[in-house]
């Protein structure tokens, strides 16, 4: 236990037959730099010592069962241990060799010594000892290995997966005939990391038993290969992932009462083969990263994955249903209950203590503004006798008003109709029902909400806004007069009304995030002009949209301070990005404009807009010149700004120009570069990759639910072949 910050390997054993159903593994044989811990698996999980057999002194590189008698192997640095009965025979290595991998099953183990010798074991079937069948010398360092597993109705592998430094991966044999020969090769563009030998039941082809071979390799990614069961040739085509940033670990657990494969690199994955299709599927795992781990089977958990993640020991189930690919299943969902519709979220790190600011790390939160028009607030339901959820509380039960019931005539025989209630039945009567509806115009209620991802996004606070106040919009902002330090702004407005659009009063609302998720109001600002529909984090300062204007704030003791200004927008300042000294503006009706900070002279200049008018409802920049914008008619348009714009810009703020400024024409236009028709309202845009290494696409989501996503083509051969496409299916195919 003194090493268990070291690099640690772990394996886990049966102590029956391999695959058998009716054996459970009864150690979990955890290996450090210098020691192993054995935990004894039973009703709980408890160490044992040396009463196991097992060597606790040295690191273990593989350890399985042997036989059907109840034997254990245990394969250190130094040599091969055979645990039969309590007693332990040794295998000491010839000379100062050590050796460096290992791989065992129920009657076979192999083993590379350094330099590149493999040495190969048997079970004797009737002493019940092992013995030396051979050794080759290979003429590389071995890095990783795997003896397979063992198929029905045989007594051994008939092939050996050995991992080289030279990155090439051999598939050599296990027969009498041609013991240790190499059979064939594949040449990696990376280093092994592990190898993995996998069969599996080809129901497709009549049950025909199919091996694969998996190898995980140091840049992070894998690759699949067929491997022949009859001559051990590795088939020229395979199949090639990334998975992510780290050395890909792999290793055999069960799945749905199949053979799946776990891929660890910087998140872990699951790789299995469908029972009817034979189509191979991968899938994340919504996990923490994990560092090493193997399958493990016992009385409550009868197909589950030990692993390891830092100095914890985790153990886990999957559920072989998610991996099916259904649409139901093809994200992993957090469901949060909120208390009013969400308008607008953001992330804030904060440090969670002094110890962890230091060390750089630092918890992220989510911060979500929800708000409701037409409804009243938490305070004003509480006084009219309903709780949060829009339910009557049982202090109005005895309303004099209310309806008077004959409890008799109801409860007459109705107790065992009442058990009797389906599962549908119970869960409509827990749908929320909205409370009653305010009689006037303006009644708002709203909240602030921080939820904690990591924590299956538990909220750690929220906070009721006042009577009629509405929050729309939030940001996370660092102001440079405050070192590193996250501050939440919240966008508040007073008593709106949609028709005709206004408002008694503007506020933002500055937040403080204590380290354990709590809101403290640090002050509370008030703004004219307009309604706040946006804010951003700007060079340090907080930069707001109030009406069709653009303010800049400092923050101040008492409140935020007005730096300076930009007015004469459109209409409604609608969304705010920054980058640099720019800011995207989107405006409600009138499309995009850029806007330039000149530190020097303390004033923000348009430099660029778009000539065609656009309902704006989200964006997300792209790069430094190119954004993307959703509007209300359900088109996602890419803008970008022209070469020199920058050059021409307008200077807005001086009365000198303030001729030039009313011409439409000396603004630079924005290029429209491409136009997707989707259908219907893009409420959200965002840029992000699906899988790890990819591309960069744009997920998008609508007003009625759908998640989608937009990926980019990488070459003018892709361009081509889409426009041919789109070209024939235009005049050849037939339509409705």
């Amino acid at each position: 236990k003194g090493s268990e910050g070291s690099d640690s390997k772990k394996k886990s054993f049966n102590s029956g037959a391999e695959g058998s159903d009716s054996k459970k593994d009864r150690f979990i044989v955890v290996s450090f730099a210098d020691a192993t811990l054995v935990l004894s698996v039973g009703e709980s999980v408890e160490e044992v010592g040396k009463e196991s057999g097992f060597l606790t002194n040295s690191p273990t590189l593989a350890c399985s069962a042997l036989g059907d008698d109840g034997a254990l192997c245990q394969v250190h640095p130094a040599g091969v241990r055979h645990i039969l009965r309590g007693n332990a025979k040794q295998w000491h290595c010839p000379g100062l060799k050590r050796i460096e991998c290992a791989s065992a099953n129920r009657y076979q183990i192999i083993v590379a010594l350094a330099g590149g010798e493999v040495i190969y074991f048997e079970l004797d079937p009737m002493s019940q000892n092992l013995k030396q069948c051979g050794s080759k010398d290979l003429k590389a360092d071995v890095c990783c290995l795997d003896v397979g597993t063992i198929s029905t109705g045989r007594n051994r592998s008939m092939f050996a997966a050995v991992g080289c430094r030279d990155q090439t991966v051999r598939i050599v044999g296990l027969t009498s005939d041609k013991l240790l020969v190499q059979l064939s090769s594949i040449a990696l563009k990376s280093r092994p990391q592990s190898v993995s030998l996998v069969k599996w039941s080809n129901a497709k082809a009549g049950d025909t038993e199919e091996l694969e071979l998996v190898i995980g390799l140091d840049d992070g990614s894998s690759q699949r290969s067929v491997v022949d069961t009859v001559t051990g040739t590795i088939s020229t085509s395979s199949a090639t992932r990334f998975l992510g940033t780290r050395p890909v670990s792999v290793s055999k657990v069960s799945l749905g009462s199949n053979v799946a494969t776990l891929m660890l690199s910087s998140r872990p994955w699951i790789g299995r083969h469908d029972n009817t299709s034979g189509k191979y599927m991968m899938a994340p795992l919504s996990y923490v990263p994990l560092d090493h781990g193997c399958s493990f089977c016992s009385d409550m958990i009868r197909e589950g994955i030990v692993a390891t993640a830092g100095n914890t020991l985790r153990i886990l189930s999957i559920d072989s249903t998610a991996i099916e690919g259904g649409e139901e299943e093809a994200f992993n969902a957090q469901r949060v209950n909120l208390r009013y519709t969400p308008r607008q979220m953001t992330l804030l790190s904060l440090a969670q203590d002094a110890s962890a600011a230091n060390n750089g790390k630092r918890k992220v939160v989510i911060a979500v503004a929800e708000s409701d028009v037409n409804e009243y607030g938490l305070d004003a339901k509480k006084a009219m006798g309903i709780d949060e959820e829009g339910r009557h509380s049982s202090a109005k039960k005895d309303d004099g008003d209310a309806m008077d019931m004959d409890d008799d005539s109801d409860n007459e025989g109705g107790g065992e109709e009442e058990d009797d209630e389906g599962d549908e039945e119970k869960e409509a009567k827990k749908t929320v029902i909205r409370g009653p509806i305010p009689s006037g115009k303006g009644n708002w209620g709203s909240c602030v909400r921080i939820l904690d991802p990591a924590n299956q996004c538990a909220t750690l606070d929220c906070v009721e806004m006042g009577r009629n106040e509405a929050a729309l919009c939030c940001a996370s902002v660092r102001f440079h007069s405050k070192g590193r330090e996250s501050f939440l702004a919240i966008g508040v407005v007073a008593g709106m009304t949609m028709h005709p659009l206004k408002q008694i009063g503007s506020y933002i609302l500055l937040y403080r995030v204590e380290s354990g998720g709590n809101l403290k109001l640090l002050h509370r600002t008030t703004v004219d002009d307009g309604p706040i529909l946006a804010l951003a984090h700007f060079e340090g300062r907080l930069l707001a949209g109030v009406g069709n204007s653009l303010r800049l704030y400092e923050m101040g003791k008492r409140q935020l301070l007005r730096k300076c200004e930009l007015r004469g927008l459109p209409t409604y300042v609608k969304t705010l990005q920054t980058v640099g000294d720019r800011a995207f503006v989107g405006d409600m009706i009138q499309s995009i404009r850029i806007i330039r900070y000149e530190a020097s002279h303390n004033r923000l200049v348009a430099i660029a807009s778009d000539l065609c008018p656009r309902m704006i409802v989200c964006q997300e920049m792209l790069d430094w010149n190119t954004v993307a914008v959703g509007d209300k008619f359900g088109c996602i348009s890419i803008l970008r700004l022209p070469e020199a714009a920058e050059t021409s810009a307008l200077d807005l703020s001086g009365t000198g120009s303030l001729w030039d400024s009313s011409k439409a024409d000396m603004t630079p236009r924005m290029e429209l570069l491409a136009q997707y028709y989707v259908g219907e309202v893009v409420t959200g845009i965002t840029r992000s990759t699906l899988v790890a290494g990819g591309s960069d696409s744009l997920i998008y989501v609508t007003v009625s639910g759908r998640v989608a996503a937009l990926v980019p083509l990488a070459s003018r051969d892709d361009v081509e072949f889409y426009e041919q496409l789109e070209s024939s299916l235009r005049t050849q195919a037939v339509r409705p």
